[in-house]
């Protein structure tokens, strides 16, 4: 059985609020959620994020300017044609893929586990791709490079794989919008030793969790003893979401791995 959660907003005071999928629609203006889909499905156009661009540029001047491109499950963000010159983009939405032809874009409608390149990539982009990470990696030449990020675990199943990638670093992008590519590779998907730890190493994201597992507690989804320990509800709350392990002591934007 899937489980379904209701949409969860942490507020500046520090509340944890929740609210369904009406209530979201009411949110964004709109009467129903039936018209906030049909809202978001005329709205849906190709589009570029200024810090992927960002990221894309510093990854070409620092690390490696890549011949050929694909980008997995890359729904509509265009982003990487505004820097690399050969990009295939491939989704199973036909919308998307759609619009970004029209963009005159190499777009395939297609499942990334059957689709068949003329020649292997040199660069893989895995976005909070909704496959497992094997079926685009194959596409890659040995030597090329991924860029991946941790949604979906994407990350942390490539870094599982050390016979066949090399974690090279991380790309973050700082407050001040500047981007980071760093070779230090210590605390990465090293997972924390308890909660004392993971307070100390990352204060905001413990903080954060507090008060998440608190209101799973105080909503009655997760059922703890009235003198269980915070340690204990975070179990608890680790068990109902199915997640593996604890969080790792160190976590960046996006990380990069060369195939070998």
């Amino acid at each position: 059985m899937v489980k379904t959660f209701p949409f969860l907003r942490l507020c500046d005071n520090g509340v944890v609020e929740t609210f369904d999928r009406e209530e979201l629609a009411k949110l964004r203006g709109h009467k129903s959620h039936m018209e906030y889909e049909e809202f978001l499905e005329k709205a849906n156009q190709i589009s570029f994020s200024d810090s992927s661009i960002a990221i894309y540029n510093s990854f070409r001047e620092q690390v490696y300017s890549p011949q050929s491109v694909l980008y997995s499950s890359c729904g509509y963000d265009a982003s990487p044609a505004k820097v690399f010159e050969n990009v295939t983009f491939v989704d199973i939405e036909e919308g998307c893929v759609k619009k970004l032809q029209e963009a005159g874009l190499h777009a395939l409608k297609q499942n990334i586990k059957t689709y068949i390149p003329k020649d292997l990539h040199d660069l893989l982009i895995l976005l909070c791709p909704a496959t497992p990470p094997g079926w685009a990696t194959r596409h890659l030449k040995p030597g090329g490079y991924v860029i991946a990020d941790e949604w979906h675990q994407t990350a942390t199943n490539i870094y599982r794989q050390p016979q066949k990638f090399t974690l090279l670093g991380t790309i973050d992008v700082k407050r001040d919008k500047s981007v980071v590519i760093s070779r230090n590779l210590d605390d990465l998907f090293e997972p924390v030793k308890d909660f004392v730890e993971l307070q100390r190493l990352r204060p905001g994201h413990s903080k954060d969790l507090e008060k998440i597992v608190s209101h799973f507690v105080q909503n009655g989804d997760i059922k703890v003893d009235s003198n269980a320990n915070f340690e204990q509800k975070w179990a608890a709350y680790r068990k109902y979401l199915s997640a593996e392990g604890l969080p790792y002591k160190r976590e960046a934007g996006r990380y990069i791995f060369v195939k070998k």
